[in-house]
């Protein structure tokens, strides 16, 4: 009897907790977005019209989430889901997408971005402001459709969103134009999309996955490619305790200074996807040694 009394009052608690989330969200469209850079995007098109949760908790890097019962309720019942893709990234956020009956909106696959067969996938799309517009104007199509009277809002809103990447993309290519260097060494190696952009070159020593160690031979590559000239004389360590402690380490025994590149793969609360970015640029300015 207690196996089945447990199902029961999971199921029921799982019910409640959607209740709660349809009461909160007052009538607005029920966005659930995978990660932060695509609530960012929702939230910003959405305006007080619809009710964004993010599925990523706070603290925990995209690719680590696991949902609850709630969540994956939650997803069934939304208006509109906005996640990565079928790209392996978010294994069990992709699982649960299957059950949503709402509009579910498949980024990688709305940009046309291919998926390689074998082989890590680079999610780090929105590490391009370039994307992120393009993001942004996927979601407003898909909200108008979600909720057609409020379409003028939302046109309206991914127009000054639009602007805003815009602009940081203005920045990045000038602000990056006649550096002394051009390719620049990165603890966790998802700043690809972003290197592409605006013609600079990353070497990574822990990979796309940053959950190992670095190997031995990653950082004998890196330090020959600083010593040498090729890549900028710093190391740039993801924005974690982790990174920080990985990227320290790895520049102290170079000689050369840390510096910090936020992914945003968690909420960066206090802080935005806008102010991330710009700080971001900072420190490829500072470490690239640009505009001397």
């Amino acid at each position: 009897m207690r196996p089945t009394r447990t199902i029961v009052i999971g199921i029921v608690l799982s019910i409640l907790a959607s209740a709660c989330a349809g009461s909160s969200s007052g009538g607005r469209v029920r966005v659930f977005a995978a990660l932060y850079p695509l609530s960012w995007a929702a939230e910003q098109v959405g305006g007080d019209r619809v009710y964004v949760q993010n599925l990523t908790p706070p603290g925990v890097e995209a690719h680590e989430t696991t949902l609850t019962a709630a969540q994956r309720a939650d997803i069934q019942t939304a208006d509109v889901v906005v996640f990565l893709g079928d790209v392996g990234f978010q294994p069990d956020v992709e699982h649960a997408i299957g059950d949503a009956r709402g509009k579910v909106v498949d980024v990688v696959s709305e940009l046309h971005i291919p998926v390689p067969p074998s082989g890590p996938f680079d999610p780090h799309i929105w590490l391009d402001p370039g994307y992120m517009e393009r993001v942004v104007r996927i979601l407003a199509r898909a909200l108008s459709a979600a909720d057609p009277s409020g379409r003028a809002g939302y046109e309206a809103r991914e127009a000054a969103t639009v602007r805003q990447l815009a602009a940081l993309d203005s920045a990045f290519r000038s602000e990056l134009r006649g550096c002394s260097f051009t390719s620049f060494v990165a603890t966790h190696e998802a700043f690809g999309y972003l290197a592409r952009a605006y013609g600079l070159h990353q070497i990574g020593i822990e990979g796309l996955a940053p959950e190992s160690e670095p190997s031995a031979a990653s950082i004998q590559a890196a330090t020959l490619a600083i010593r040498a000239g090729r890549a900028a004389p710093a190391i740039f360590y993801e924005s974690t305790d982790e990174g920080r402690r990985i990227g320290e380490s790895v520049a102290a025994d170079i000689g050369v200074p840390a510096l910090p590149l936020g992914t945003l793969e968690s909420d960066p609360a206090p802080q935005d996807y806008l102010s991330v970015m710009r700080a971001d640029l900072a420190s490829l300015e500072k470490g690239l040694r640009c505009n001397p």
